[in-house]
């Protein structure tokens, strides 16, 4: 049956099957990470010589919630993505919707791109950093649940924000936005972005700092990939007219 056709009925309930598919394969996954969440947990706290504190047992559980939801969120990312795509696919045309899908693999790439950024590179220096402000003055003595919000604080909003150069290049794709209207609104850009590390970053000029370094750096690849894709369109044009 042509999406067009449906109604609005008819849309609630495909919406309602493909909502239910990503929620059981979310659950299903949770469960799974859920059993293994001792093991994450010890790689992610690895890089501590000691054993950080906790100060209930309900603090254990929930930091084994909080993990196994990470894991659960980030494997069945391109799932949703999918369903996502197939939901909106017969209102799209058909080079918008080829565009979407092969973008895909693309977002789920750069969301472990971004995870792995931050938790191998930002999270390390800016604990080191700020662990040596208070060196000589204070004891410092980190739970689990800090430690683990502090890494949550530093490596998802990356990883979101890695799906940047995706989402331009789609728009790109699809001629809603170019390489023109970017550069003509890179201040404006720069300033959003500052704006952004400092509110999901912990409060301080350290981590907005080493936020805002990698996002301009983002910006300006989504500016190349871009120009880039807008010279095979205009390439793709020019061959399509002498043809």
């Amino acid at each position: 049956m042509d999406r067009k056709e449906l109604t609005i009925v008819e849309h609630l309930v495909e919406f309602r099957k493909r909502l239910l598919a990503v929620v059981i394969c979310f659950f299903l996954v949770f469960c799974v990470s859920l059993i293994f969440a001792d093991q994450i947990y010890q790689y992610v706290t690895q890089s501590f010589q000691q054993k950080l504190i906790v100060l209930g047992p309900n603090d254990i559980l929930w930091i084994y919630i909080r993990l196994a939801s990470l894991m659960a969120f980030t494997i069945t990312l391109p799932y949703t993505v999918y369903h996502i795509w197939s939901f909106i696919k017969p209102g799209l045309k058909k080079e918008e919707a080829r565009a979407i899908f092969a973008y895909i693999p693309a977002s789920f790439l750069c969301f472990l791109v971004g995870l792995a950024f931050g938790f191998y590179f930002v999270t390390p220096a800016l604990l080191q950093v700020l662990l040596g402000l208070g060196e000589g003055l204070f004891e410092t003595q980190l739970t689990a649940q800090n430690y683990l919000s502090f890494v949550f604080q530093t490596t998802l909003p990356l990883a979101m924000i890695f799906e940047l150069p995706v989402i331009i290049a789609f728009l790109t794709s699809i001629g809603l936005i170019g390489p023109e209207l970017l550069i003509a609104y890179r201040r404006y850009a720069y300033f959003i972005l500052l704006v952004l590390a400092v509110i999901l970053t912990p409060a301080d000029f350290v981590s907005d700092l080493a936020m805002t370094a990698p996002l301009i750096l983002l910006y300006e690849l989504s500016i190349a990939i871009s120009k880039h894709i807008m010279k095979h369109k205009q390439k793709g044009e020019r061959n399509g007219n002498l043809t």
